[in-house]
């Protein structure tokens, strides 16, 4: 599974880039003052979270089922041109993670996002992910 494959995901053309994810603007993404919507930002930032997700932990546990369970996001300035996503989760975090996934069958991943926009932060968010292995 791909990010990109997602049906909503496709209608705001999110597109990956090795870790990262891109979204170019587009004027139907747009808000009133012609930057991009918030929920377009959001939208790319849950990319990239699962993006990692995929990256990093449904390669190891390739059966399991995972939703998000909470989502937070502080804009920082308006998003006007093509964007890009990356989650910084320590590695600390990750194998933590993993150990709990392993002993428990499931876990909860808190993944941290930067959205830039013409070199600058314009997002922050993170996004807590609940693991379960299906067994």
């Amino acid at each position: 599974m791909k990010i990109s494959d997602l049906p909503f995901n496709q209608t705001i053309g999110l597109q990956i880039d090795g870790e990262a994810v891109h979204l170019k603007q587009q004027d139907h993404l747009l808000n009133h003052v012609g930057s991009l919507h918030a929920s377009v930002l959001h939208g790319l930032a849950e990319g990239a979270s699962g993006h990692y997700l995929i990256l990093n932990l449904l390669t190891l546990f390739p059966q399991s089922l995972v939703l998000a369970k909470k989502a937070t996001i502080q804009y920082k300035r308006p998003a006007t041109g093509d964007c890009l996503a990356r989650a910084d989760v320590s590695e600390a975090a990750l194998l933590t993670c993993i150990t709990t996934l392993k002993r428990r069958n499931r876990a909860v991943l808190t993944v941290p996002v930067n959205v830039f926009c013409k070199g600058h932060i314009v997002a922050k968010a993170e996004f807590d992910w609940w693991l379960r292995l299906e067994i």
